[in-house]
Formats: C-alpha cells, sequence, structure tokens
C-alpha cells in the first residue's frame, strides 16, 4: 500500500526540489557572469561558492535571522520575491517563529516558503560576494542584474546554465549544488 504524503511533506520536498533547480540556475548564471564580467577564473569562483556554502550553514543555524534579513544588513540590498513582496512583511522571514506552531501554521509557512527560495538563494550569493570581494550596494546591485540577465539568457534552464558555465569557466555547478550530498 503506497503511503499518502501529507500537504506538509508535499511543500517539503517542492522546497527541496526548487531549491536545487534555483541553484542550478543562479550558480551558474553567477559562474557565467563572475568569468565574463569581473574577470574571475575558476579557482576564484569555486572559493566564491565555497563561502556561500558557508554562508547558507550559517543562516541555518540561527532562527532568528533569514538570509534576506543578513543580505539587507551587510549589503544593503533588499531583496523581494517573484510577487514583489518585501520580506520585511513576512512573519517566517523576520525572526518570528511561534514556539507551539499549529499544523496549519507550518504548512502555511512551508506553503509561503516556496515563493522565496531564489530570492535566498540569491541573498547568500550577494553575502559571500559581499564577505569575499568587499561587494557594497552598489556593485551587489550591478551583479545581481547581471546574474538575473544571465540567466534569463538561458531561459533558467539548469540543464543550459549548467552546460554553459562548465563550457566557459570549467566549473560544474552539480559539484558545487550537491557537495558532499548536503546540497546548498
Amino acid at each position: 500500500m503506497k503511503k499518502r504524503q501529507t500537504a506538509y511533506q508535499k511543500a517539503t520536498r517542492r522546497i527541496e526540489s526548487d531549491g536545487v533547480r534555483h541553484c542550478f540556475v543562479l550558480y551558474g548564471a553567477t559562474g557565467i557572469v563572475l568569468w565574463r564580467e569581473w574577470g574571475k577564473r575558476a579557482e576564484a569562483i569555486r572559493r566564491l561558492f565555497d563561502l556561500s556554502r558557508e554562508v547558507w550553514k550559517a543562516c541555518a543555524k540561527d532562527h532568528d535571522h533569514s538570509m534576506i534579513a543578513m543580505c539587507e544588513a551587510e549589503t544593503g540590498i533588499e531583496i523581494y520575491n517573484g510577487d514583489g513582496a518585501s520580506w520585511h512583511d513576512v512573519w517566517f522571514l523576520n525572526g518570528y517563529l511561534p514556539e507551539n506552531m499549529s499544523y496549519e501554521q507550518l504548512l502555511y509557512m512551508r506553503q509561503q516558503q516556496i515563493k522565496w527560495i531564489r530570492p535566498q538563494i540569491m541573498a547568500c550569493l550577494m553575502v559571500a560576494l559581499h564577505r569575499k570581494y568587499g561587494f557594497g550596494f552598489e556593485r551587489c546591485a550591478r551583479i545581481y542584474r547581471q546574474i538575473e540577465e544571465a540567466a534569463q539568457e538561458y531561459r533558467s534552464d539548469p540543464k543550459r546554465i549548467r552546460k554553459a558555465c562548465m563550457e566557459l569557466t570549467g566549473i560544474d555547478v552539480a559539484d558545487v549544488v550537491t557537495k558532499q550530498g548536503d546540497g546548498v
């Protein structure tokens, strides 16, 4: 007999799969942009990606801050989701997690988190760029636009961006996204 997944489990699985897809797109586009526009070479790009993993893991340990909040605090960049919503208006991105959330609250939070996966990954990359290269507001805003343009150039297709990044930089973003089996 096949076990039915709960709505919460489905939302969690979607967050994970969307996260991997967005990582392929954003990391691939970042590698392409750093190579083409900023003159960075493979080893420098790999080090940036390694730092971004450290940033992600550090943020994941502290539920009082979101990656997007860290990004704004460190770079001045406020990242919105695809709906144009600000993280300031989203309770679970503001470090507010009630201690005893109901199933309905947890489910709602998970379903809303799906909209914030890409912005959080982008925020992680901006924080890493700030820490690695000292990118401030202006340079973060510039490379943010360039990354989005590169993603659009390849229609945000993870396979196309992965291939282009590999051909250009020699970096396979699959190695970055799935490094040591723990994802980004």
